[in-house]
Formats: structure tokens, C-alpha cells, sequence
């Protein structure tokens, strides 16, 4: 192994941690961009919908809310774990080294059974 090829696998590691953290980035906001709107117009029903005394008449609304967010969380956890292991393979695939060809051993005389 030559010097610089420690500090090349480093910055290989690097690179990959660092596009992977962008695409999971990017993901995630994709993901919101699309859950938000739904949530936002359930906060805004629950807000509007009636008086603090009502308490009792709101908690659907409130455990659906509760629930689409917890999914919109989860989701974005199963985006993030997917760009990691991503991640991991591609720098696996691209790090490995050239396996030598191995060549079957040759006899030079047959053995008798």
C-alpha cells in the first residue's frame, strides 16, 4: 500500500458521508414539502374548530394530527437510513480493491485412484 492511499481512502469516506448527508437532506425536505400542507390545514381545523371548553370534541383531531406527524417523522427516518446503507454501499463497492485472478491449481501427472 503506498503513503497516500490511507489519506485517499479517508477522503473517499469523506465524500461519500457528505453526499449521502445532501441526499438525505434533500429527501427529507422533498418529503415534508408534500406532508406539510395536509398538516398545516389539520392544525388549522383543530384551531378553529371550537371552543377551549369543547376539549372532549377536538381529541380525534388532535390524535390524528399527532398520528400524521409521528408518520411524516418515521418516514423521514426510513429516508435517512435508506441514503446511509446507500452511502455505505457505494463507498464499499468503490474502495474494494482488484481481487487477483485465482488460477486453478495444475498437476503435472494424474494421480491413480
Amino acid at each position: 500500500m503506498r503513503d497516500d492511499e490511507g489519506y485517499r481512502l479517508l477522503a473517499d469516506g469523506a465524500m461519500m458521508s457528505a453526499a449521502s448527508a445532501v441526499r438525505a437532506w434533500l429527501g427529507c425536505i422533498e418529503l415534508w414539502s408534500q406532508r406539510v400542507p395536509p398538516l398545516v390545514r389539520l392544525a388549522a381545523e383543530l384551531a378553529g374548530d371550537a371552543h377551549p371548553s369543547e376539549d372532549l370534541d377536538r381529541a380525534p383531531a388532535k390524535g390524528r394530527l399527532r398520528d400524521e406527524l409521528i408518520a411524516v417523522g418515521r418516514d423521514s427516518t426510513d429516508v435517512v437510513l435508506r441514503e446511509l446503507q446507500r452511502g455505505i454501499a457505494d463507498l464499499d463497492m468503490f474502495t474494494r480493491p482488484e481481487e487477483a485472478v485465482v488460477r486453478e491449481p495444475v498437476r503435472r501427472c494424474r494421480a491413480k485412484p
